[in-house]
C-alpha cells in the first residue's frame, strides 16, 4: 500500500512540481504528447517526421559545416529533402566519418550543443557525442513511454541491474545523482559482478525492496534469472523485466519468463540518440521513436544502399530530428537489425517495428580465403544448444584462428561439441578452431558481455 501511495504522490505530485515548476523542464508536456501520438495513423507519424526533417536540414544547411558541405557535395539542397524517403539523396555517414567531423558537425548558431558524453567504444572506436537541452527532453520522455509499455510508470520503485560509468563521477555529482534516485525510488546495482555472493546478494534485495520492474544489461538479467531458477530462489510472482544494452535471444526471454514471469520486453538504443525502439505489450516487435527519430534499416548491395523489406536483416541508419547541437544525419550506428512488418501492431499502435536487434556489423568474421561471415552464424549454431550452453563467446584472433568459449550445463556432451565444431568449420572455411570449457564468461568493464570478439 506504502509503494502504491508513495507511486501516485511522486507521479502526481512531486515530479510535475520538480521537473515543471523547479527545472522548468517540458519532459512531461513531452510525454503527454507522445501517450498521444503513439496512436496517431502511420501517415500523421510521417507527416510529423517531414516536418521536422525539414526544420533540421534548414538548421544543418545554415549552421553546420560537415552537412552543408555534404549536401552541396551530393547537389542536394535542404528543401529537396522533404520527407524521411528523400532522405536517399544524402550520402550514409559512418562511425569513421562521425569520429573524424565532430567539431564541423558542431553548430555555429544557437542551439548549441549542451551535453556532451562519449559512446563506450565497444568496437574500439569511441566518439564524443554533443546535444542541446530540448534533445535531452525528447529522449527522457520517450524512455518513459517506452518503460511504461512494460507497466513501469513514473514513480514505481525500480531495480536498474545495470553498468557503472568506468570512469568514477564528481563527488557533487553522485550526490546529485544519488537524491535524484532515490526521490524516483530508483534502486541501482552494479552488475558487473557476478559471483554466486553479489547474485544472492541482489536476490535479497528483490525480496526486501519488492521492486515494480526489473531494468537491466539482458546478460546481466539472465545471469541473475539462471540463478534464481538453478538455486529454486523464487518467491515472488511476475516483476516486468525491461532489457537494454545487449540483445535478447529467445532462448534468454524463455529463462528471464522462468525466474520473474511472462512480462519481459526488449529495448534498443544507443548513447548517441538513446531509446531506438521498444517492445510494447504485444510482443510482437520493437516499435520505432518516430517522433524523435527517423530509423532506416538499409542493405548495401555492392556499395548502394535499398531498404531492407520485411523479414529481411539490414545495417540500422539514424537521423535525430531534435539534437541541432550536433546532428546525426543518416548516420549508420554500426548494428544490424531486422526489419519488421509494415502492418499496424496488434496493440493499435501504428509506429513502425523492427523484429529484431541482430548484432554489430564489427561482428563480422572472416574465414581462411578472406571472405567476410557474419557473427550472426553463432546464434545459429547456439540455438539447438540452449539446454547444453549457458553462455558462449566466439573470438576471432589477429592470426586468424577462432576459439569458441562455452560454459557448459551437465548435458553438455561429444555430440554437442561436435555440433559445434562441425558448423564453425563448415562456414569459416579452412580457420583452426578450438572450443574451450570455461565455468564463466565474464563481462566486461561496462557490465556488458560481447558474444563476438573480433581482435583487431
Amino acid at each position: 500500500m506504502m509503494n502504491y501511495v508513495h507511486g501516485a504522490l511522486y507521479r502526481n505530485v512531486l515530479f510535475p512540481l520538480y521537473e515543471e515548476k523547479t527545472r522548468g523542464r517540458p519532459t512531461l508536456k513531452r510525454l503527454r504528447y507522445l501517450e498521444r501520438s503513439q496512436w496517431f495513423s502511420l501517415d500523421e507519424l510521417t507527416s510529423i517526421q517531414s516536418e521536422e526533417l525539414q526544420k533540421l536540414l534548414e538548421h544543418a544547411w545554415n549552421a553546420v559545416p560537415f552537412y552543408r558541405q555534404r549536401l552541396e557535395q551530393a547537389g542536394v539542397g535542404p528543401t529537396d529533402v522533404r520527407t524521411p524517403e528523400d532522405l536517399s539523396q544524402i550520402p550514409v555517414m559512418t562511425r569513421a566519418e562521425a569520429q573524424s567531423s565532430v567539431e564541423q558537425r558542431t553548430s555555429t548558431r544557437p542551439p548549441f550543443p549542451t551535453i556532451f558524453k562519449t559512446t563506450g567504444g565497444s568496437t574500439g572506436q569511441p566518439l564524443p557525442i554533443g546535444y542541446d537541452y530540448e534533445s535531452e527532453y525528447w529522449r527522457l520522455a520517450l524512455k518513459l513511454r517506452g518503460y511504461g509499455w512494460a507497466g513501469n510508470r513514473i514513480g514505481d520503485k525500480t531495480l536498474y541491474y545495470w553498468g557503472e560509468p568506468v570512469k568514477p563521477r564528481p563527488l557533487h555529482a553522485r550526490a546529485k545523482m544519488a537524491l535524484d534516485r532515490a526521490l524516483r525510488r530508483d534502486i541501482y546495482v552494479n552488475c558487473t559482478p557476478r559471483s554466486e555472493k553479489d547474485l544472492l546478494a541482489v536476490i535479497q534485495l528483490i525480496r526486501r525492496d519488492r521492486p515494480s520492474a526489473i531494468a537491466c544489461y539482458t546478460q546481466a538479467g539472465v545471469a541473475l534469472a539462471r540463478f534464481v531458477l538453478d538455486q529454486g530462489l523464487r518467491t515472488w510472482g511476475t516483476i516486468p523485466v525491461i532489457c537494454a544494452a545487449e540483445r535478447l535471444f529467445p532462448a534468454d526471454r524463455k529463462i528471464l519468463e522462468d525466474a520473474f514471469g511472462p512480462s519481459v520486453f526488449e529495448t534498443y538504443g544507443c548513447r548517441e540518440t538513446m531509446l531506438v525502439a521498444a517492445e510494447c505489450e504485444a510482443h510482437a516487435g520493437l516499435h520505432v521513436s518516430m517522433e524523435n527519430l527517423i530509423v532506416e534499416i538499409l542493405v548495401n548491395q555492392e556499395g548502394q544502399y535499398r531498404p531492407a523489406a520485411p523479414g529481411e536483416v539490414g545495417e540500422v541508419v539514424l537521423t535525430d530530428l531534435h539534437n541541432l547541437g550536433m546532428p546525426f544525419i543518416r548516420y549508420a550506428i554500426g548494428d544490424l537489425a531486422m526489419a519488421g512488418p509494415r502492418d499496424r501492431c496488434a496493440c493499435g499502435r501504428a509506429l513502425v517495428r523492427m523484429s529484431s536487434i541482430e548484432g554489430r556489423t564489427a561482428d563480422t568474421l572472416r574465414d581462411a580465403s578472406g571472405e567476410h561471415v557474419s557473427g550472426l552464424l553463432f546464434t545459429l549454431i547456439f540455438s539447438p544448444l540452449a539446454s547444453t550452453v549457458r553462455q558462449y563467446q566466439a573470438i576471432q584472433h589477429k592470426n586468424g584462428s577462432l576459439t569458441v568459449r562455452v560454459v557448459p550445463t551437465p548435458r553438455f556432451d561429444e555430440t554437442a561439441l561436435e555440433h559445434v565444431l562441425k558448423n564453425c568449420h563448415k562456414y569459416l572455411k579452412g580457420l583452426p578452431v578450438h572450443v574451450e570449457r570455461v565455468t564463466d564468461i565474464p563481462p566486461e568493464a561496462n557490465g556488458k558481455r560481447r558474444v563476438v570478439v573480433v581482435e583487431k
